[in-house]
């Protein structure tokens, strides 16, 4: 099985293609990059594989489960990991605030959101 699979993934911006068609596979264990000029289509298909804007056309499945499908997409979220270019940190708090910060976004219980943020000392 593929970590990622993508077929004819597509987004539009109203009449503005961003990713027209993009068809890929990563197997479990490969590293893939995005190279290309800006404009090129690599943040959107980054966002739309990490679930954060959605796609316009196209099949997508990151560890068998399904972009688009909202109980899907949990579990998605329980397996990747993304750092934009702009992270959206706050400055005047620290590394832990921030973790903790997060982890109350995301409806993550005390005593687990403890235990998560002690694993990056």
């Amino acid at each position: 099985m593929n970590l990622i699979d993508a077929e004819n993934l597509t987004k539009k911006f109203g009449e503005f293609t961003a990713v027209d068609d993009l068809t890929l596979h990563v197997e479990e264990g490969e590293v893939f990059g995005f190279l290309g000029p800006n404009g090129a289509g690599k943040t959107t298909t980054v966002r739309m594989l990490a679930g954060l804007i959605s796609k316009t056309s196209g099949k997508t499945q990151i560890g068998g489960y399904d972009i688009g499908n909202s109980a899907d997409m949990q579990k998605i979220r329980r397996l990747i990991g993304l750092l934009p270019e702009n992270v959206g940190l706050y400055e005047n708090l620290s590394a832990y605030q921030n973790l903790d910060y997060y982890g109350r976004f995301y409806k993550i219980g005390e005593e687990g959101r403890q235990e998560r943020i002690e694993l990056f000392p």
